[in-house]
Formats: C-alpha cells, sequence, structure tokens
C-alpha cells in the first residue's frame, strides 16, 4: 500500500483537486480498454509505429486520496473492473497489434501498482505480446518500482521501457503546483532500481504546471532535463493540455491559466538537447485552445517539433526558431511572470469587453 508523508503533499492543495473530481463509474465496458491506436514514437533509436493502450482500471492509487492538478485520467476509471476484465482488455490489445514494433501501455494509474494491475494480468499482458512486438513501454508511480514487485520484467520475453511522470526536479513545483505525492529524491531512488534491473527508462516532464509563469516553467523543464539526462533513456516533455475536472480546467476556464506556447516547447527542446539524452515531445491538442499553441496558429512549428523528436535532428526547428520575430512572444511571458495566476490575457480582455458596465 503506497504511503505519502506530510513533506510531499500540500494538504489544502490536495484537498482543493480532490473536490473536483468525480466520483468512480461502474457503467463502462470493463472488457475493453478505454482506447486503442497508433502513433509514431521513437523508442527504439529510431521513428517507427507503436500501437498504444489506454486499460481501463479502478484507478490510480494516487486518485483514492487526490489527484494531480491536471490529471483528467480518472474520469476513465471504473469500480467494477476484475483480473477477468483485464485479461479481456489485454486480448482485444493483441488482436489490435499487427504492424507495430513497439506497444505502449498506459492505465488510470500504474501499470506496476498490483492493486490496479495484479501480478497475474502482467505476466498475462507479457505473454500475450511478447511475439507481437520488440520492445514495451509501461508507465509506473516510483512507490511500485521495487526490485521485489518489478523482479520479473527481466524476464518479460521483450525488452522493458518504464516510464515515471517526474514532472519537475523541483520539489516546490510537484507539492504546490501538481500535487504529485512524490519528490525527486523518490524518482532518484526508482531510477537507480530500474538500471540494477538493466531496464531503460523514459522520463515524463510537465510543461508548465498551474502557478508558474511560462518563463519559469521553461527553466524548470530545462534544468529538470539536465538534472535526469545522464539517468534517462529518453525524456518526454509533455506541454500541458487541459483535462476535464480538473483544478487546471478550472482555471483555465476563468481565464486564469494560459496552456504553454509552442515557442516556449521548442526552446525546451532546443536546450535540452544538448544534455547527452533523446529529448521528445509529441503534444496532445497542439495548436488547440485546450493544448500547446502560439497566439497565431503555427502548424510547421507543430510539425518540426514532431519531426525533430522522431529524427533527433533539431536543425529545421532551430533554423525555423532563430528566423522567427519572437518579440511579441518575449513581450507576453515578460507580461505573465509578474502575475501569480497564467491568465490568458486574450480572453480576459474578451469577457471584459463582453461585459456589461453595469454590475
Amino acid at each position: 500500500m503506497a504511503v505519502w508523508n506530510e513533506q510531499m503533499i500540500n494538504r489544502e492543495l490536495s484537498m482543493t483537486v480532490r473536490k473536483l473530481m468525480p466520483e468512480k463509474r461502474a457503467n463502462r465496458d470493463p472488457d475493453r480498454p478505454v482506447s486503442v491506436w497508433k502513433e509514431m514514437d521513437r523508442i527504439q533509436g529510431r521513428p517507427e509505429q507503436s500501437t498504444v493502450v489506454i486499460f481501463r482500471t479502478t484507478g490510480c492509487s494516487w486518485y483514492n486520496f487526490s489527484s494531480c492538478s491536471m490529471c483528467g485520467y480518472f474520469n476513465d476509471v471504473s469500480s467494477s473492473v476484475t483480473e477477468e476484465n483485464l485479461m479481456k482488455q489485454v486480448d482485444f490489445l493483441s488482436d489490435s497489434i499487427s504492424g507495430s514494433k513497439v506497444v505502449k501501455v498506459f492505465t488510470s494509474g500504474s501499470f506496476l501498482d498490483p492493486i490496479e494491475i495484479p501480478v497475474k494480468v502482467r505476466e498475462y499482458f507479457f505473454q500475450a505480446v511478447s511475439d507481437k512486438v520488440e520492445k514495451a513501454l509501461i508507465e509506473s508511480r516510483t512507490e511500485y518500482i521495487t526490485e521485489k514487485n518489478i523482479s520479473g520484467l527481466e524476464h518479460a520475453g521483450i525488452p522493458v521501457r518504464i516510464a515515471i511522470g517526474l514532472e519537475s526536479a523541483n520539489d516546490n513545483i510537484v507539492r504546490n503546483s501538481i500535487n504529485k505525492g512524490s519528490t525527486f529524491a523518490k524518482f532518484l531512488e526508482a531510477a537507480s532500481v530500474i538500471k540494477r534491473m538493466k531496464l531503460e527508462l523514459r522520463t515524463y516532464l510537465l510543461l508548465k504546471p498551474p502557478f508558474v509563469s511560462e518563463k519559469d516553467a521553461v527553466a524548470d523543464a530545462i534544468e529538470s532535463v539536465r538534472k535526469v539526462s545522464k539517468i534517462s533513456d529518453d525524456v518526454s516533455v509533455n506541454p500541458m493540455n487541459i483535462q476535464k475536472n480538473t483544478l487546471v480546467e478550472k482555471l483555465w476556464k476563468r481565464g486564469l491559466y494560459r496552456p504553454p506556447r509552442l515557442w516556449s516547447l521548442a526552446k525546451v527542446l532546443l536546450d535540452s538537447s544538448k544534455f547527452g539524452t533523446e529529448v521528445l515531445s509529441y503534444p496532445t491538442g497542439g495548436n488547440r485552445d485546450r493544448g500547446v499553441h502560439n497566439d497565431d496558429h503555427d502548424q510547421k512549428l507543430l510539425d518540426l517539433i514532431v519531426e525533430s523528436s522522431l529524427s533527433q535532428n533539431f536543425s529545421d526547428l532551430e533554423a525555423y526558431y532563430n528566423s522567427a520575430d519572437l518579440s511579441g512572444y518575449q513581450r507576453m511571458i515578460e507580461l505573465e511572470s509578474t502575475n501569480f495566476f497564467q491568465p490568458d490575457f486574450h480572453k480576459l480582455l474578451s469577457r471584459t469587453a463582453s461585459a456589461s458596465m453595469y454590475v
């Protein structure tokens, strides 16, 4: 059972996040994953098609206490999922893998949580996919990455890369902005176990959590990549996307939060690509209001971010970045850095203009 101490938790923030979360629902098909799709990724040193699955589970252990301020995965959980249901979901995935050399597994929490994904189901999963793909990427919180709990992974039949959502190497941000219930020290401990077990590590970082200005968020992401570059096989920089029933959504709807700009993501990739580990980003909701976007639509910049992540050749992205007039962007993030919130100025001005002058 996971245990969190007071040093990891901002209790007021945690309770606020908890109040926004819906109750678990059971009216979902427990025999089908939330979703299965194919996408390009770089997990074996080259771009290749991967099959991605989100298994429907009873949810993240942290969900039972609170949740992260930006995470809406609890919207997809079901209280009625059993071992048998999970095995049927594995069967559904196994029938969908054709054409992919990598399978990427997500749940509403941690694949290595033996309560969410029983060890019997974990073993069944690897038996089902090991002769169909060349590598598996699974995701877990740090508390489940112990030698005892993951001792069977080195015999899984295929290489395994474990992804950890560190989000930031700054414990103050993790505690007071993200509500992760973890620390950088716990990440380093888990990373050490992964390396001792001769497994691989992908580190997830979050670009622009709430209550952090975009200027400071860029600096934090770059510094976080630097701190994990020697122990991570790759680092995935995930710009904020607005998910339902989260604290971030509540702030965003009120104009008190704006997702990061593509220029910021490009800078993080360009600066951190020099640290010696592969750094990548495949933005969810890119160029949409709820995802990473500039004030003006820029499909070429988004395409260059994805292409450079897949190829690990950042020269075209760098040339495009250096040739752009960034004065307006820089002016906006400087202005934003003077505020406690990260307001969406365009949204606030629009609401102000449309509001009645009489109260």
